[in-house]
């Protein structure tokens, strides 16, 4: 059975990556097959990114054009669904970014995930999330 500590730990390593504009540690959390989806408040969707090259791709250039510090706060995790070796999930988004010395809530939002064990170790196959606000 899926371990809820695993994912917790996936969902905290994603959150750092994204932290640090590490599009390698970005790259570790997600299956070859993965899908990332990005619902915006009153903007387009984008995507689904597939595989998980096209959805690196994204990050590193999304990380490229930032020039302030963000803090991506994960919490409320809760596993819909759980199996042997997938679980289904949603956590919620408090994005927390400093720039200039100010430091504001940028957004807030949920995720989506679905994990699955690949090989020995937990990634996302697929994930999409809904910020509740553009920034």
């Amino acid at each position: 059975m899926v371990d809820r500590d695993a994912v917790a730990e996936l969902l905290a390593a994603y959150a750092a990556a994204n932290d640090v504009r590490d599009a390698r540690l970005v790259a570790g959390c997600f299956t070859e097959d993965a899908s990332f989806t990005l619902h915006i408040a009153g903007a387009p969707t984008i995507g689904p990114l597939e595989p998980r090259d096209a959805l690196v791709a994204f990050f590193a250039a999304a990380f490229a054009e930032q020039d302030d510090q963000r803090r991506h706060v994960v919490t409320n995790l809760r596993l819909l669904e759980r199996a042997e070796d997938r679980a289904r999930g949603e956590a919620y988004l408090t994005l927390i970014v400093t720039d200039g010395g100010s430091t504001t809530l940028q957004s807030a939002g949920r995720y989506d995930i679905e994990v699955v064990l690949d090989g020995a170790a937990w990634r996302f196959r697929a994930m999409t999330l809904h910020l509740d606000s553009p920034f």
